[in-house]
């Protein structure tokens, strides 16, 4: 969370770097349309990979999930908000964890001698508008009380970090940020997190507007979605158990024994379709975790 630019530089292991590529999810790649100028830098690695080396026992799931979705998105349109949080809130859930996508919007910040604000993620004066075309205004993250964190995967869509980011892919990771566990203290919690020496991001939560968003995830989007959250499921539990041959990582069935019945072979998750199911189209959704672009 701290000094994002610092920590994602980290040295990366050779076995963590062979678990790439991902998995790709049936259906959910598409072509890039040409009219989608907002597009992921383009890295061999993402900088994820280095946090998973020497990042407390107990956050390595949750890295391991935003690594396996990174590493998906190099040189690929910038992910959306509402699919990406389910997705990753998803992906959580299937590991053994909690997670919620929660509305949300957020500001960054250029700090100098004064706080100056630089520009806004979603909107929080109205209610966000989901468009025919399934765009949204809005913005959503991830909360997830097993980790203490709150989640923003898609703050790279704001064109000041994109344009960071094409020099530095470090500024395109998910951004996440220490919050309460307790469900109250976290809908008033006021997070703010640091992203370099200058550049900071807060946000403020919006539980009640959530639903609002739900029609992104209408018809074709809804089984992208899911499948994908199983997808990064799946590559993020063999990127785990990758790290385990690394460091000691014995602590985790403690913490989460559903977790630790996957990586001993006890439970399995959910196999993923061998082929797209008949009603999706080849050009529904990105992949794995972008379906839909949101105008902003």
């Amino acid at each position: 969370m701290g000094n994002r630019k610092r920590s994602g530089r980290r040295q990366r292991r050779e076995p963590i770097r062979r678990m790439i590529p991902p998995t790709r999810v049936p259906g959910s790649r598409r072509p890039h349309r040409p009219d989608e100028t907002a597009l992921m830098p383009v890295y061999e690695y993402s900088p994820m990979f280095g946090r998973l080396v020497d990042a407390p026992v107990e956050m390595v799931p949750l890295l391991a999930v935003l690594a396996v979705l990174h590493q998906a998105q190099s040189g690929m349109p910038v992910g959306t908000c509402v699919p990406t949080s389910h997705q990753v809130s998803g992906a959580l859930r299937h590991l053994g964890f909690e997670a919620e996508p929660v509305a949300a919007c957020a500001t960054l910040y250029r700090v100098t001698d004064t706080i100056t604000e630089v520009s806004e993620v979603g909107v929080w004066k109205r209610p966000p508008v989901v468009h025919p075309d399934g765009t949204t205004n809005g913005h959503m993250v991830v909360w997830t009380p097993s980790f203490a964190q709150l989640v923003d995967a898609t703050l790279v869509q704001d064109p000041l970090l994109l344009a960071a980011a094409q020099a530095d892919p470090v500024y395109s990771t998910p951004v996440f940020v220490e919050v309460p566990t307790d469900r109250r203290e976290f809908l008033t919690a006021q997070p703010v997190a640091r992203l370099d020496d200058h550049l900071y991001a807060s946000w403020v939560l919006l539980p009640d507007w959530t639903r609002r968003m739900d029609p992104v995830l209408e018809g074709k989007a809804s089984t992208v979605v899911e499948l994908g959250a199983l997808g990064l499921a799946t590559d993020a539990l063999r990127l785990i158990a990758a790290v385990g041959e690394d460091r000691d990582l014995d602590a985790l069935p403690v913490r989460c024994p559903r977790l630790g019945a996957l990586l001993q072979g006890k439970e399995q998750l959910p196999k993923l379709p061998a082929e797209p199911p008949s009603h999706l189209d080849p050009d529904v959704g990105a992949a794995p975790m972008n379906i839909s672009r949101e105008s902003r």
